[in-house]
């Protein structure tokens, strides 16, 4: 995967830009939180205006996965609301789309997403991996799984999984008191940790990551430990396999309000607008 190290950016800091008529999705603005430049797979939060429609019998040439962050989207006879979550394989059936508020959506597409008209050709929908709709607001969630995370307090909420690959989506939702300095450990992935921050904080050692912030991180980078003191719901994703955490045998203590310390590319970098307002929605 050609995508470069991002760790970490308050998306309030990223423009917006408009997405041309032979889109997956014209007339909508997008923000580009990263891409792979082989594959040509995005992160990106899509921004419907209140209004917008898209009536075209159609299909996605790849995945998408979907969160929204505010405001409700129509797809086919399906209303995604505040919270809810979708993960939607290539070759997906569309016959419409529309909001008539707006939304935000956080979205992954998993390659080149071009919009074709019609129906998808043989063999590129896989029903296994569609997850229809899952509202994180109205189900059960469950504690997490890793001992020294379980012990602070984190509830858990697995949205996807993919059948062949093991790459998950999930939900972490950190209680206040749940990562003040007990945590303590650094953690190592073998896999892709992909993060966004949808209320909350986290401190870290490259700075406070607030509402909207988001790190894409390759596989096998040392890093945390991570605190909170207000709490944190994080939508997260792992790629190249399930995720498992190797756990440094030496404590290190959480670096409270450390400052703005990122990794990131040059160009990223430099796109980024100095003068944002983390308090405003994305």
């Amino acid at each position: 995967m050609a995508r470069p190290h991002i760790e970490f950016i308050q998306t309030q800091a990223v423009s917006w830009s408009t997405l041309g008529d032979d889109s997956a999705r014209p007339g909508t603005e997008v923000k580009l939180l990263s891409h792979d430049t082989d594959s040509k797979a995005v992160t990106v939060i899509l921004r419907y205006p209140a209004g917008w429609s898209l009536d075209q019998e159609h299909h996605v040439d790849s995945d998408e996965e979907l969160y929204v962050l505010s405001g409700t989207l129509t797809i086919n006879d399906t209303l995604y609301e505040e919270g809810d979550y979708a993960f939607l394989p290539a070759g997906f059936p569309r016959s419409t789309m529309a909001t008539s508020d707006g939304a935000d959506v956080m979205t992954f597409f998993e390659g080149a997403h071009n919009r074709v008209a019609g129906t998808a050709p043989d063999g590129l929908y896989d029903g296994r991996k569609l997850v229809a709709r899952v509202q994180s607001k109205s189900v059960a969630w469950g504690g997490a799984n890793a001992p020294k995370v379980a012990s602070a307090r984190v509830k858990y909420l697995a949205l996807s999984r993919d059948p062949d690959t093991g790459d998950t989506t999930w939900l972490l939702d950190i209680d206040e008191t749940g990562m003040t300095g007990e945590v303590n450990r650094l953690e190592t992935h073998p896999v892709v940790e992909e993060v966004f921050v949808v209320s909350g904080e986290m401190h870290m050692p490259m700075g406070v990551l607030k509402k909207g912030a988001y790190f894409w991180r390759p596989p096998g980078i040392s890093h945390g430990p991570v605190g909170t003191k207000t709490g944190a719901l994080g939508l997260f994703r792992c790629k190249g396999g399930p995720l498992t955490t190797e756990w440094s045998e030496d404590a290190h203590p959480v670096q409270w309000n450390a400052p703005y310390d990122p990794i990131l590319p040059e160009a990223v970098a430099a796109s980024l607008s100095p003068d944002y307002d983390a308090t405003q929605p994305y």
